[in-house]
């Protein structure tokens, strides 16, 4: 080949190439987004746009942060994977800042169907306002040191009262906005609600803002906020597991993953536009594993009502599959049209089917490939546990009993008495103790004193504690799990319906089923109670499930840690009630069950001990009720 042909055909070949990357670039972010939506296949974008911004060189006194170069590129590749069209601005002046949001929203905001993306990396600032109040802001490379020149640098940063005006000027559905800095997000609502499946209210208008702190929090140039928010899409932020990842998932993943790695330094917030025009939807990122369209999806068919067994917080369901691939918890397996199966143990593990809402049953239901399969309809049996983290729930159910010291019995308290008759509903209760890993999947901290162990009860919590653990658990579920009464508790730890009438929840022999002074430490202590010699012998709490379960299979409700019940502490009244809560008002919250601290004694089953609910102990924790 003669050099000139060489060269000749070496730049055709370049050219080819990059007119190839060329049409890529143009068509990148023009991709429709399809999504299942109670079943049927909607388009819910027509185009994907996002503006990353980054601002790493000061010029006016800010710190540099050598990090963000590399955060910006990281998100870039991110959201290219997302097919996103990435529009980078690197260390923009206050006038490039403002022009690169007014050309993005006019190239691509206008467009109802676009989704946008905005992301700042950089420094934010929060200000007290003349009127009171605080007043959060991004800062441009140009912007000066607000306590040098405060004037000048309100001129220069922008405000969060004009994102407010740049979110309202798009007439795009879906926008969010996301502010890797810490400023006082004053534009949108910290109401949040537990993340939902897809559903057509998705498709309403929304505005939503996640930042990675609050006011007077320093992020570090390092950013644990941009590096949670790579590993969301990769398919871990979608909590409900249903192959997409909402702006409200992001938000509550973003939180819990961020307090837990900072160490509790930062908290992040996040929240929905304070408008009632563009607070009714939610952002959605399309994850690898989504559901098949839905013409590709296989379906369940109810041959009968199904079969249920909710022993020992067990669960079985009889349906006829047609040609689903189902995952369980080790393998994925093809089943063929018509063969029954039985679905059992979801309590350990196996989370093939989910079952929701409420009777009667569905006769037919869709399932999606390669992802946890959901029955979209009917049991009011709520004891299946949606995520692999939740608790394993044990149902009780109802009776009467008498509730207090017996006449038998010679070691009672005279607040155990009069024993009377009390009746309760069905409930499920929690198999174990809340764990420390339980919390700190829900809390992102570990407030135990006897801390790194994750099967071990979480303790020194109190009852403030306890309901702040519920209202975020509730959150993330959508579930109504709260603390048990007193009732409740005792009959539980009594065996319900199956009681042998023991002493002790399970036994008349503590060592049987608890761990109390003598035998929580190194070796067993004989003698007489000392404090001294406790925690000498390393005494503690041990991981839960260790001893005998009780007649229900509820395990440590004898010993271990104190469990906090929802009751204000009062005496026993001699009526007959049906499902009593207590006392309306009162100073001190009931605790029962005893601990690793306490004389057998105090670990009867009709024990009762009461602490001011905000005391936190090593020896306080608790467990749930759910209720359907």
């Amino acid at each position: 080949m003669k050099p000139e042909k060489s060269l000749l055909y070496f730049l055709n070949i370049v050219a080819i190439i990059a007119y190839s990357m060329s049409v890529q670039a143009q068509q990148r972010g023009f991709k429709k987004i399809n999504l299942i939506i109670d079943g049927q296949t909607t388009t819910l974008y027509s185009g994907s746009h996002a503006l990353v911004i980054g601002v790493s060189d000061y010029t006016e006194g800010w710190q540099d942060l050598y990090g963000v170069k590399n955060d910006i590129s990281c998100v870039k590749s991110a959201l290219e994977k997302q097919d996103f069209n990435v529009v980078v601005v690197e260390n923009p002046t206050s006038v490039a800042l403002k022009n690169a949001f007014d050309d993005f929203i006019s190239k691509y905001g206008r467009v109802l169907d676009n989704r946008l993306l905005i992301y700042f990396s950089g420094h934010g600032h929060t200000l007290k306002t003349g009127w009171g109040g605080d007043m959060g802001y991004i800062v441009p490379s140009d912007a000066p040191d607000p306590n040098i020149n405060p004037d000048v640098f309100k001129d220069k940063a922008i405000d969060m009262e004009t994102m407010e005006v740049y979110a309202k000027k798009i007439d795009s559905k879906h926008a969010l906005f996301m502010f890797d800095c810490c400023f006082s997000g004053s534009v949108f609502s910290m109401s949040k609600a537990a993340p939902a499946f897809i559903s057509y209210k998705t498709r309403e208008p929304v505005r939503q803002f996640i930042t990675a702190g609050t006011a007077e929090e320093e992020v570090p140039d390092k950013s644990i906020f941009c590096r949670e928010f790579v590993e969301a899409l990769n398919g871990p932020g979608d909590i409900n597991g249903d192959g997409y990842l909402t702006g409200s998932e992001l938000g509550e993943y973003l939180q819990t993953k961020v307090i837990n790695y900072s160490e509790e330094a930062q908290h992040p917030q996040y929240g929905k536009i304070r408008n009632p025009n563009l607070d009714k939807g939610d952002f959605v990122f399309v994850l690898e594993n989504q559901p098949a369209a839905a013409g590709n999806q296989n379906s369940i068919k109810i041959s009968e009502e199904p079969v249920i067994s909710l022993s020992s917080g067990n669960i079985e369901l009889s349906c006829e599959i047609s040609g689903a691939l189902f995952m369980d918890s080790t393998f994925y397996r093809n089943v063929s049209k018509g063969t029954r199966v039985t679905l059992s143990d979801v309590a350990s593990g196996m989370h093939t089917l989910k079952i929701e809402g409420a009777e009667p049953w569905q006769d037919t239901v869709l399932v999606a490939e390669n992802i946890t399969s959901v029955v979209n309809a009917k049991s009011t049996k709520p004891n299946i546990r949606n995520y692999e983290w939740e608790p394993v729930m044990v149902l009780v159910k109802g009776g009467s009993f008498t509730m207090g010291c017996s006449i038998e019995q010679t070691d009672c308290s005279n607040d155990e008495k009069p024993a009377r008759q009390v009746t309760v509903s069905d409930f499920f209760i929690g198999k174990y103790e809340v764990t420390q890993s339980l919390w700190r999947e829900v809390m992102g901290t570990n407030p135990s004193n006897f801390g790194n162990c994750d099967n071990c009860p979480v303790e020194k919590v109190s009852w403030e504690n306890a309901q702040e653990f519920i209202k975020k658990i509730n959150l993330r579920t959508g579930k109504n799990y709260r603390l048990p009464s007193e009732a409740e508790w005792e009959y539980a730890a009594r065996g319900g319906n199956e009681s042998k009438g023991y002493k002790y929840a399970g036994s008349n022999n503590l060592v049987d089923v608890g761990w109390f002074w003598a035998n929580s430490g190194d070796t067993y202590l004989s003698g007489s109670w000392d404090s001294d010699r406790i925690m000498k012998n390393n005494c503690k709490t041990h991981p839960v499930g260790q001893h005998k379960a009780n007649e229900l299979g509820l395990f440590d409700m004898s010993g271990n840690v104190w469990e906090w019940c929802s009751d204000w502490y009062g005496s026993y009244k001699s009526s007959s009630p049906t499902d009593p809560q207590g006392l309306s008002s009162g100073s001190t919250r009931v605790l029962r069950g005893g601990s690793w601290f306490n004389f057998p004694e105090d670990c009867r089953v009709s024990y009762r001990y009461c602490f001011n609910p905000l005391g936190r102990g090593g020896d306080y924790g608790f467990r749930l009720v759910l209720i359907k």
